[in-house]
């Protein structure tokens, strides 16, 4: 039998609150019942170690949940700040976790009680009082199959392309009929329509879509330039974000927008690109960071990423930079389809990088070519 108790208060912070779940949680093992306590972290190590038994929990199921020591097992699945990864960890916990019963301590409303309530089919509230009783009482109901969460059920998969261009950047002649054709040519089924600095290529990409009815799924998105810290691609934003801000500042603005936030080529020489201390230090506001990008000049660019995504536990994704069309799908990912920054924080977790290599040095010719003759667009 296994029980989880989700707590909103931080696992690595001295307080009453954690007095509580810790003693609930201690109770429950008292009795021979294995107890997950999930909360939050502020240390980037208790941060890390969350990350990384989610991946685990994707990779090879709830034995990633095991205790490796006495007692409860503890899991912070975000940071101080809630991000899109920590809904999706959340969401896997539950799913996926084989529990018996999923535990909520105390009345607070806060974003990982919310998901909660939304992921469980049925939840036990519990006080922060009579931690002995309230043990006796969660496990009763553990005993009670109908209680037990529901096993996580993932859409069929699609392709998609995390990072590409359409004329809307002044470096892509690409057009929007071009862009379309071409997606649905290859099976493509999601794009995140990423000109620099607008969104107005998503926009008019999805407005394409809808209008002809097309089974394409749009992400509107934006690679924002940053003040000498590189870019950051914001997805399901609804404004553009101002270039020029500060890395944190540019993170700030797609949040507050309820945006996913991507990192492209981080680690790419050829590019403007943040310090790795400050990725480090920001990745727990990181929702995904580009692992696979089909248009750098030496592979190892990306090899960098991932191994930096894998010791942070950070979502990796993929995109072809595609800035003609020839270059769309030379990197991206098949995952179970998406529509919003919540199920696509999920279906990460199930993702798998697909490349289609072209020459890099061809790709650059044609994009010199075409930008050199492409008329001036309409606005």
């Amino acid at each position: 039998m296994r029980i989880a108790i989700f707590t909103p208060v931080a696992l690595d912070r001295a307080s009453p609150d954690l007095d509580a779940a810790l003693a609930l949680a201690d109770a429950i093992t008292d009795q021979g019942v294995e107890a997950l306590l999930v909360g939050t972290a502020h240390g980037a190590d208790q941060q890390i170690a969350g990350r990384l038994t989610i991946r685990a929990l994707e990779q090879t199921g709830a034995i990633a949940l095991a205790h490796t020591t006495r007692g409860a097992r503890q899991i912070a699945v975000s940071g101080p700040v809630w991000t899109w990864a920590a809904d999706a960890a959340t969401r896997r916990v539950i799913g996926q976790g084989e529990l018996d019963l999923v535990v909520l301590l105390g009345d607070d409303t806060t974003p990982m009680t919310q998901v909660v309530l939304d992921a469980a089919p049925s939840t036990q509230r519990v006080g922060t009082t009579g931690a002995k009783q309230a043990a006796k009482e969660v496990i009763a109901l553990a005993g009670d199959h109908a209680r037990r969460p529901s096993p996580l059920a993932l859409p069929e998969p699609i392709l998609a392309d995390f990072h590409l261009h359409t004329y809307h950047s002044h470096d892509c002649s690409t057009t929007i009929d071009e862009l379309v054709e071409r997606a649905l040519d290859l099976g493509i089924g999601a794009l995140c329509v990423t000109d620099h600095n607008s969104i107005a290529g998503g926009y008019a990409a999805k407005a394409h879509v809808e209008a002809h009815g097309l089974p394409l799924h749009i992400a509107v998105a934006s690679e924002i330039k940053t003040l000498k810290q590189g870019e950051v691609i914001g997805m399901y934003l609804q404004e553009d974000v101002p270039p020029g801000l500060s890395f944190a500042d540019t993170v700030d603005a797609i949040r507050a927008q309820g945006g996913f936030v991507y990192v492209p080529h981080p680690f790419d020489a050829h590019h403007a690109i943040p310090p790795e201390a400050l990725l480090e230090r920001m990745a727990p506001m990181i929702d995904a960071l580009e692992v696979a990008n089909g248009r750098l000049a030496r592979e190892h660019y990306n090899h960098s990423a991932l191994a930096f995504a894998r010791r942070l536990g950070l979502p990796e994704g993929a995109g072809s930079d595609e800035h003609v069309i020839a270059g769309l799908f030379t990197a991206g990912l098949e995952l179970p389809a998406f529509h919003d920054p919540a199920s696509l924080a999920l279906a990460l977790g199930a993702a798998r990088i697909v490349r289609h290599p072209r020459n890099f040095l061809a790709l650059q010719a044609r994009k010199w070519f075409r930008t050199r003759r492409r008329p001036p667009r309409a606005e």
